[in-house]
């Protein structure tokens, strides 16, 4: 059924001439996503639960940063899945109508076709996201560059030569005229401390290239953790610009704590941490693959401190936190939203 489907997959994309399936590079990419919600939606069906293998999904975060290099817009990406939806439904209608008896199988494979396509969506819309933040961040990093240079090329080499002309001037002067003297003392002296200002703003302008603070910070969290990249990665997206140092600090404290419990609580295997960096507002997505855990349980008894403490802070950032676990299929997922200033129209008070 799974090849009868991809091939019906890819007639309705070619109908809709759709960049998907412009190329076999392109279109393999996307049957293979396809494939996979087939599978968990047969799975499913057969053992009446629902289950979608999140771990396979990080692969479409790459995938939509692969497709906006390529031109292809996240629209696409949206309609391709609005088909896919489509033929599935039809494809787990038919296989019921043989067991109408069997309801719970069909909500079951249901759920993981709307949990699958739509966790893809989000995964690869993330890719998207990342992907134009760090171009913008690329952007401001090129330009502080030019402006280094332009300083330092131009302004420096001006000054420098007006600071020499002096000094050689006043080697060829009489000992007689004090004042012309003390005046020419007054500008070299004015000179030099514009050197110094033009250094000390080219060193702030080519250090704002380097790494920022919060990838800094994540950086010697894990050292001293002796975690390796390949059990925990972090991605700072964005310019740290847009955010205020208080903001940036609590969110390190955020995420380090998810990244704690994670791998304390919850014996991870892989933990992936992104923290993405716009105008107007901060997401962090902190997700694992360890032990997962009923939430609601755990609100009741009060033990979960950690939880607590991390949810106060966003809160008193004027942010939002959602935490999604499950302890059956396992896994933990934590998204954090932090505003950063007004948007046009907002009543909202930004966050200090």
């Amino acid at each position: 059924m799974s090849s009868t489907l991809l091939d019906e997959y890819r007639l309705r994309l070619e109908e809709i001439k759709s960049p998907l399936v412009a190329d076999d590079a392109t279109w393999h990419s996307c049957a293979l996503q396809a494939e996979r919600v087939i599978r968990d939606c047969a799975e499913s069906l057969r053992h009446c639960r629902a289950e979608v293998r999140g771990t396979l999904i990080q692969q479409v975060q790459t995938l939509g940063t692969e497709r906006v290099t390529k031109g292809i817009d996240a629209v696409h990406s949206i309609r391709a899945g609005i088909i896919l939806f489509d033929l599935v439904f039809d494809a787990i209608a038919g296989a019921m109508m043989s067991s109408p008896d069997e309801l719970d199988c069909f909500k079951a494979a249901i759920r993981t076709l709307q949990q699958g396509i739509g966790k893809r969506l989000e995964a690869g819309a993330l890719g998207h996201d990342i992907y134009l933040l760090n171009t913008v961040r690329e952007v401001n990093a090129a330009s502080y560059r030019q402006l280094a240079r332009e300083i330092h090329d131009h302004l420096g080499n001006h000054v420098s030569l007006a600071l020499r002309q002096l000094e050689l001037h006043e080697m060829t002067m009489d000992a007689g005229p004090h004042e012309v003297s003390a005046r020419i003392g007054a500008v070299k002296e004015t000179l030099t401390e514009s050197l110094g200002i033009i250094r000390d703003l080219v060193t702030q302008l080519r250090r704002a290239d380097r790494e920022g603070t919060l990838e800094s910070a994540f950086a010697a969290f894990l050292e001293s953790m002796e975690i390796t990249p390949s059990q925990v990665r972090i991605q700072v997206n964005g310019s740290e610009e847009w955010a205020t140092q208080h903001v940036l600090d609590e969110v390190f404290l955020v995420v380090r704590e998810c990244l704690r419990n994670a791998l304390a609580h919850a014996d991870a295997e892989h933990v992936l941490a992104a923290v993405d960096i716009a105008p107007y507002r901060l997401h962090a997505l902190i997700e694992d693959d360890g032990r997962g855990f009923d939430v609601s349980a755990v609100a009741v008894t009060g033990t979960a401190n950690g939880i607590a403490s991390v949810t106060e802070r966003v809160e008193l950032l004027g942010g939002s936190i959602l935490l999604t676990s499950d302890p059956k299929a396992g896994g933990t997922r934590v998204t954090v939203t932090v505003p950063l200033m007004d948007l046009p129209g907002d009543s909202v008070e930004p966050a200090s």
